[in-house]
């Protein structure tokens, strides 16, 4: 038998279970942000235990994104490590969701676009899945000293349908499709939870950030 990892996500633009084994991915559902989504992860969850057998851990995206999906899926991860007693591990959304890119890339994924505010996490993907580059911030307008960078990198998110914010990031940057799963949150919880690097469900919580407030009165630097 496989190591088994279920992942939760709804960070992002759906809410999404996935289910992988040995990292070969078995089962996927998802819908675009529908009411009562605690309850549609419920049943998911459920639905895959009964069918596929209780996973061996939960992986599950704390964000940073949509304020109330993070609770959601982060209130169904607590409720089913407990329920099932088995490990939970909490991973970044924006980490996760750049395991959708090739290794050897660099990928700016951005989140939660709300006018000029938005959520930023840089990333190479390695081999071994995603490493930082800039850590997960919030952003107001103004991006990172980083950028524009003359590096090629590929751009996931609501950024990614800005051609002036694709410029303000570089020369080389190119859009790329978002895949939020939760196919992706499972595999970037996958290694925590075999090595017992794992969260207790009592104090797992989203990822809550704010824009500094410096960064927050420089604006919308990028627009014309």
């Amino acid at each position: 038998m496989g190591f088994k990892v279920m992942g939760i996500e709804a960070a992002g633009p759906v809410l999404t279970v996935g289910y992988i084994e040995d990292g070969r991915m078995v089962a996927s559902r998802s819908l675009r942000r529908p009411r009562q989504a605690g309850s549609y992860l419920a049943d998911w969850m459920a639905d895959m235990a009964d069918e596929l057998g209780r996973p061996d851990g939960l992986a599950v995206g704390i964000g940073p994104g949509s304020f109330t999906g993070v609770r959601v899926a982060v209130t169904a991860a607590k409720a089913y490590a407990f329920s099932w007693q088995i490990p939970v591990k909490g991973v970044s959304s924006l980490a996760a969701w750049a395991r959708a890119v090739s290794p050897g890339h660099r990928v700016v994924v951005t989140s939660e676009r709300r006018g000029p505010a938005f959520y930023l996490g840089y990333y190479w993907v390695g081999a071994e899945g995603p490493e930082s580059i800039i850590p997960d911030t919030a952003i107001s307008g103004a991006l990172p000293d980083l950028f524009p960078t003359s590096e090629a990198v590929w751009v996931l998110g609501p950024l990614a349908e800005d051609p002036a914010a694709l410029r303000a990031i570089g020369p080389h940057a190119r859009p790329a499709f978002l895949d939020c799963s939760g196919v992706l949150v499972a595999l970037e919880g996958q290694a925590a939870l075999q090595w017992g690097k794992t969260d207790h469900p009592a104090a797992l919580a989203p990822q809550y950030l704010r824009v500094p407030a410096a960064a927050a009165q420089r604006g919308d630097t990028w627009r014309s």
